[in-house]
């Protein structure tokens, strides 16, 4: 994997920018006709934007394990960042302000880059010569718009149950340089959901679903770091196809479309879409305490380049830390959990130094070749949280939930009308350590205070990003 990506990352520079998203011509002498006058082009920009979205300042770090979890609460530090300050959730503030910035800045650059490929992808569609390209290619990039979009809804946007009509973001869907009218979120919804249906309809019958690892002979799977020269020798197809895992793939279509719906209020569809990811037996629930990743989970999550030099800060480093054990626990509900939880284990879910604990999922160790240098967006355990949520009687939702609990080696709960989102709340908390995702539920929720939360009452205020000072002036946010 590290071979392929760096050999198209040319790509990435193609499309470098400035730091104000709006100035999003490319630097260089090479001209966008020529760029995507071959197939090759759209290759290289669309693993570009991979690339860009795989920053430190985006899904490398504040957005999976670093800004987003700082705000879950997720860590318990010394003095030299005090996490528990309510300035973590003013927006602006001294210790906001510049994630929030460079988070809005680099993901519109990221969409204005996906829309000059989209843009070319049907212009110039005659230079596509390899079957599916321009199927693989544009819904892969459509995906990826809707994505970003979403995210930026999820941190800009409203509570949204309570203000669906709130304009925070504008959907952008053309490349260019002009201020764009920010739109109620309700159809910023609406557009995401059109861009991963549209997707969804390219992929299906055409993604090749290549999530497996590759196999010997026998049959077998290669062993661990052994098998890494045989898994990059033997692709015998399109290395551009492998990986799907890392790409925007068809099931990552459809978890989104899980994850849209049940955030737009829509049960129905939630429901339909988090099946279908379950049922399409692709991905399974692992219970391997050697795979910290969980590998076979992995709906979709985006490669990093060098993961190990960019990552120090939480394998190394004292920024993203747990002091006391006590407040792991807290976090993993010991009391009533116990500590056979696989994914709070020691060496397996945590390292527990003499420092403090540290999460050892991005420890780069026992991992397969195609696993390497990954940081997971999206993972099977998700679709069975979102049945739970939908499911019709607290009895079915504890089915649900208990599916990954006896697989993470914890004894089964029962719900009731009063537990239900409480015990739900509990299972993000411990499965989606470093991936960003438990701020985003407690803003969904509403929640007026959450574990450690250092703010007396929440209001949609501390859950909400301000928007950058150039938006403001000269952006249309009125």
């Amino acid at each position: 994997m590290k071979k392929y990506i760096v050999s198209i990352c040319l790509g990435m520079f193609l499309f470098s920018s400035c730091s104000n998203w709006l100035d999003v011509k490319p630097k260089t002498t090479v001209e966008e006709e020529e760029v995507f006058s071959r197939e090759l082009g759209f290759k290289e920009a669309l693993t570009g934007a991979y690339i860009k979205m795989a920053s430190t300042d985006l899904y490398a770090k504040n957005l999976s394990y670093g800004f987003l979890d700082i705000l879950g609460q997720r860590y318990q530090i010394n003095a030299v960042a005090n996490y528990e300050n309510p300035l973590w959730y003013t927006f602006p503030s001294t210790y906001t302000e510049s994630y929030t910035e460079a988070i809005w800045s680099k993901m519109y650059n990221v969409i204005a880059n996906l829309n000059n490929l989209l843009y070319y992808c049907d212009k110039n569609r005659d230079v596509f010569t390899t079957e599916h390209y321009y199927e693989i290619i544009k819904g892969e990039a459509l995906g990826l718009r809707a994505f970003l979009h979403f995210d930026l809804l999820r941190m800009f946007g409203p509570i949204y149950k309570d203000n669906p009509t709130a304009k925070r973001i504008a959907y952008r869907t053309e490349f260019n340089q002009e201020p764009k009218e920010m739109q109620p979120s309700n159809v910023v919804v609406d557009s995401i959901i059109a861009d991963l249906k549209r997707a969804e309809i390219l992929l299906t019958n055409i993604d090749p679903l290549n999530f497996e690892f590759p196999k010997t002979e026998d049959g077998t799977l290669p062993v661990y770091r052994a098998g890494e020269e045989y898994e990059e020798q033997n692709m015998t197809s399109d290395r551009f196809l492998f990986y799907r895992h890392k790409r925007m793939n068809l099931y990552a279509v459809k978890a989104m479309l899980a994850r849209v719906y049940l955030y737009a209020g829509n049960k129905t569809e939630a429901v339909n879409y988090a099946n279908q990811v379950i049922d399409g037996k692709y991905f399974d629930l692992i219970g391997d305490a050697t795979d910290v990743l969980r590998s076979k989970e992995i709906v979709f999550s985006v490669y990093v380049d060098k993961f190990d030099q960019q990552v120090t800060d939480i394998t190394n480093g004292t920024s993203y830390l747990i002091v006391k054990e006590s407040f792991l626990n807290e976090m993993f509900d010991v009391a009533n959990d116990g500590t056979n939880d696989l994914r709070i284990r020691e060496g397996v879910g945590f390292d527990y130094g003499t420092n403090g604990i540290k999460m050892r999922k991005y420890k780069q160790e026992n991992l397969w070749a195609s696993t390497e240098g990954t940081v997971v967006l999206i993972r099977l355990s998700e679709m069975y949280y979102i049945l739970a949520e939908c499911a019709a009687t607290p009895g079915e939702a504890a089915e649900f939930l208990n599916k990954v609990r006896n697989i993470r080696g914890v004894d089964p709960v029962v719900c009731t009308e009063a537990n239900r989102l409480d015990e739900i709340e509990k299972e993000y908390r411990k499965e989606f350590y470093g991936e960003g995702q438990l701020f985003f539920f407690y803003k969904r929720h509403a929640y007026t205070t959450f574990l450690h939360c250092p703010v007396n009452q929440m209001a949609e205020s501390n859950y909400m990003f301000s928007w950058p000072d150039n938006e403001t002036l000269f952006g249309k946010t009125n």
